[in-house]
Order: C-alpha cells, then sequence, then structure tokens
C-alpha cells in the first residue's frame, strides 16, 4: 500500500466523524490486519466494521446538509425547510435502532432545542419558491409533527398572518412604483438537492412552470393572494432556478418579486 494518512474524529463535530469513517472504509481489511498485526489478537473484527459502516451511514445526510445550507452561489433560505424534515425522518427513523438509540436520542434532543421552533423567515422563503406555496409548507409541518410529536396548526396560521403583515409593508413602501406587465419567456436553471418527494408524497414529475410571466394581478387584489392562489409550478427537477423564476415574473409580481429577492438573500449560516 502507498502511505497515507487518515483525518481523525473532532469531539465537537459529527462531520468529522463521517469524513473520517468515509475514508477509512475502502481500507477496512488493511486497517484490520495492522491492527490485530500489531496487538497478536483479533482486535478489529467484522461486527466493528458493521456498526462502523451503519454509523457512517447513518451520518451522510448530516454532512450532505452542511454542505448544501454552507453555499454560497445560490439562496439557501428556501433549502432549510427541506433539510429539516430530511434530517427530523432520519432521526426518527433511528432513534428505536438499537445499535445508535443510545446515540440518536440525545441528537434528537440537540435538534429538537434548536429547530422545533423553526423561524418564520425560512418558512416564508419556503412559500416564495413557487413549487411550494402555502400546500407544501403544510404538508412540511405535517410530516414535521409525525417525526417530532408536536402540532403546527398555530405555527402555520402564525406564518399566514407574519407574511401577509410583511408583505403590506412592501406594498406600502413599493406599490407606488408598479410598472406596466410584459411578456418575458421562461428559463430554467441551477442546481440544488431537496425533498420534494417526501413533502408531495412521492407524487411529483418534472415539468414546464404552471405559471405565466405575462399574468396580471386584477385590480384589488394583493399580489401575495394571487401569487399563493394560483398553481404551483411543477418543476421539480434539480436544474430549476428559483432567483431566475422571479426574475422572470417580476412585472407580473413587482412588489411581491422585492419580498422575495429581500428573504432569498439572507443566508442559512455565516459560519463555516
Amino acid at each position: 500500500m502507498r502511505p497515507r494518512k487518515f483525518a481523525l474524529d473532532m469531539d465537537v463535530g459529527w462531520n468529522s466523524t463521517y469524513l473520517m469513517l468515509k475514508h477509512l472504509m475502502p481500507y477496512r481489511s488493511v486497517f484490520s490486519v495492522f491492527i490485530n498485526s500489531q496487538s497478536g489478537y483479533p482486535l478489529l473484527n467484522e461486527q466493528h466494521w458493521y456498526i462502523a459502516h451503519k454509523v457512517l451511514q447513518f451520518l451522510e445526510l448530516f454532512y450532505d446538509s452542511t454542505v448544501v445550507l454552507s453555499g454560497v452561489y445560490y439562496p439557501t433560505s428556501p433549502l432549510v425547510l427541506h433539510h429539516i424534515l430530511e434530517i427530523a425522518s432520519h432521526l426518527y427513523e433511528f432513534e428505536h435502532d438499537n445499535t445508535l438509540a443510545a446515540v440518536v436520542v440525545p441528537m434528537k434532543n440537540k435538534f429538537l432545542k434548536y429547530w422545533k421552533n423553526i423561524p418564520l423567515l425560512y418558512s416564508f422563503a419556503f412559500i416564495l419558491d413557487p413549487r411550494a406555496k402555502l400546500k407544501g409548507l403544510g404538508n412540511v409541518l405535517d410530516l414535521l409533527a409525525l417525526s417530532n410529536n408536536m402540532s403546527y396548526i398555530d405555527y402555520f396560521a402564525e406564518v399566514k398572518s407574519e407574511l401577509h403583515k410583511l408583505y403590506d409593508k412592501y406594498e406600502s413602501k413599493f406599490g407606488a412604483a408598479r410598472l406596466a406587465r410584459t411578456t418575458h419567456p421562461s428559463g430554467l436553471t441551477g442546481k440544488r438537492k431537496q425533498a420534494w418527494g417526501k413533502i408531495f408524497g412521492g407524487l411529483v414529475s418534472s415539468g414546464p412552470s404552471s405559471a405565466s410571466a405575462g399574468s396580471i394581478v386584477p385590480p384589488g387584489l394583493s399580489e401575495l393572494t394571487v401569487y399563493l392562489d394560483s398553481d404551483n409550478v411543477v418543476a421539480y427537477d434539480d436544474d430549476f432556478d428559483i432567483l431566475n423564476w422571479w426574475h422572470e415574473h417580476k412585472l407580473t409580481y413587482l412588489v411581491l418579486c422585492t419580498l422575495a429577492k429581500d428573504i432569498m438573500t439572507v443566508p442559512v449560516s455565516t459560519t463555516s
């Protein structure tokens, strides 16, 4: 074997454990020979490697979420609820696992400490994804209620109320600046990992946007109301670009587009 070094585990980060095991697993037979020959008896056996592999599989989701939510070249705030849902479902699945329960239960308690009360901004950002809107948020909260054993009915009502209040502030500031609407062709670009299959029960498919960039908001109705009442976009593939969609529809939702732009630019974390 060519000489090489392996990253070591750090007590303060599960991702270091994941990366250590990921790099180690291809060399399991070499490590077993080395460790067992040094100790003089089989210190490492197949049961140890089975547990290591299971821990590796369990930790992979947390590493993937860290990578996605640490991105700087795409909006991350609309992605938070996807990953909260994935992690909550993941912890719920493993909390009764005989091998990992002692580790997973404290992890779930820490997860709920920080994410039981979801910041409103992330729900606003999720709703302003034209594929999600209120229906998508309702589905996410229903699934979270099952995983976390708690009710989100009051939270859902609060999100709707506060989003309308926020829109009203933008309407009072930017409403007078509405311009004439014109049509523009739609284009879809970009890439991100999301949980649409889980949110909509696996009944998702790729397709064109169901909203026209040239539609006009009827007089007397707010842009937010028209947006929420319109059909969801059904482009669930990875090349949907949410910023491009709002750019294409900026003349339909002049005020709401400004609100969406401000929310989408908020990073999930400023910590590396």
